[in-house]
């Protein structure tokens, strides 16, 4: 990552941010001060994202009287996921990075999935929704903080595997891992046949033992490869249906915000992966 043109020359990681994930069927997005959660919109609005984010970006800074001159830095999930969705959310992020002359921060989606199931799995926090839309006014982010102390008090290992459903089978995701080596991102997001992923996660398993493996995300597609998973898994395998949430993705900007970690606003290019070589073909055998 370089820091380019467009972002805010005052290098303030404490100053005021935006972050956005339309990378779902889920549109969210926060507004954060430092560690403080200011405000929070999260919309089951599915694929209408192109209608409804700038018009959700103006309300929730209205809401919480931010206006678009005092903020300083934008996060932005940048995939994997819904190909319309990355390319809507990206683009808006740079346009008003850009227009604004704010810092910008690529976000994996899966990983701030995975960091939100981490923190409702290890520290027992709920951010389920009610109805179609959910707001939250006021907060602390810190969610990282507090797993890792969580796994370092209990002296576990855990796993998180998060999940966009991609269809026939398919599914983005990763691994990650929380525990006494910190956060770490130990399988790189991409797009995988799930019957694949489950028998190459219970080789890693047995070599590694984790105590935990929590599959977290978009999980009702995938219900049968996951327990056939669990059957035949030493450790404890959980699941937690759970969305990305913009609170995540400003938590994780926020940490490249103080690694110095600052996008280019014209070179940003959205996560649309791929499936590997090997699997695509095996995919269009079974067509």
């Amino acid at each position: 990552m370089i820091t380019g043109t467009g972002t805010d020359q005052t290098g303030r990681h404490g100053g005021l941010m935006l972050s956005v994930d339309t990378s779902t069927a889920s549109m969210t997005i926060a507004l954060t001060r430092e560690d403080k959660l200011l405000g929070e919109m999260t919309s089951k609005a599915e694929r209408n994202h192109s209608l409804h984010l700038i018009p959700a970006m103006k309300r929730l800074m209205t809401e919480v009287d931010v206006k678009p001159a005092e903020l300083n830095g934008f996060a932005i999930g940048v995939g994997p996921g819904s190909y319309t969705g990355v390319r809507i959310g990206v683009t808006v992020a740079k346009t008003f990075a850009w227009t604004h002359k704010l810092s910008l921060f690529g976000v994996s989606t899966l990983e701030a999935m995975a960091l939100g199931g981490a923190e409702t799995a290890v520290t027992g926090a709920s951010f389920g929704m009610t109805g179609e839309m959910s707001e939250v006014r006021d907060g602390e982010l810190g969610a990282l903080d507090r797993v890792l102390k969580e796994t370092e008090r209990a002296r576990e290992t855990v796993w998180l595997i998060p999940l966009i459903d991609a269809r026939r089978g398919q599914a983005f995701t990763a691994l990650y891992e929380a525990g006494a080596s910190g956060w770490k991102c130990a399988v790189p997001d991409g797009i995988r046949l799930m019957a694949a992923w489950t028998e190459e996660l219970a080789l890693h398993a047995a070599k590694h033992q984790p105590d935990r493996i929590v599959f977290t995300g978009e999980l009702e597609q995938h219900s049968e490869p996951i327990r056939s998973f669990a059957s035949r898994c030493a450790g404890r395998v959980e699941e937690m249906v759970h969305g990305v949430r913009a609170r995540h993705v400003a938590e994780l900007g926020r940490i490249r915000w103080k690694r110095g970690e600052t996008e280019d606003v014209h070179g940003l290019v959205p996560n649309y992966t791929q499936l590997a070589e090997a699997e695509a073909k095996l995919l269009a055998q079974r067509s």
